[in-house]
């Protein structure tokens, strides 16, 4: 009995711990104002709040890049390259990899960025 009480609550604790590992994804694509992928954009996907956590990561040749999270937040992206920049925002949902789109605008045009 004592055995099978064990094997429970082992059993439990894992599938609770596997519940709590969902991430969320977001897929940032990053293109020129003609909609042509930027590749080596700088991306960065940041919450606007002091000690947060923030992910930065380059896009690739596609103009795509990937960040992982492990909790349901709001988030703001931004994106530039040279003297361009543009910015948009996000909202993670667990289970799901969201699509994000961010134009390349040159810096001082109206880009979505909040200054």
């Amino acid at each position: 009995m004592k055995r099978l009480f064990l094997l429970l609550l082992v059993a439990v604790t894992f599938s609770s711990c596997e519940e709590g590992a969902t991430e969320y994804f977001v897929k940032v694509t990053v293109t020129n104002e003609d909609g042509l992928p930027v590749q080596n954009a700088a991306v960065k996907m940041f919450t606007p709040i002091q000690n947060s956590t923030e992910w930065y990561n380059f896009t690739d040749v596609s103009g795509q890049v990937v960040f992982r999270s492990g909790f349901e937040a709001y988030h703001d992206i931004k994106a530039w390259k040279m003297v361009y920049e543009g910015c948009n925002y996000v909202r993670l949902v667990r289970g799901e990899t969201i699509d994000v789109n961010v134009v390349l605008y040159p810096i001082g045009d109206p880009n979505g960025c909040v200054e």
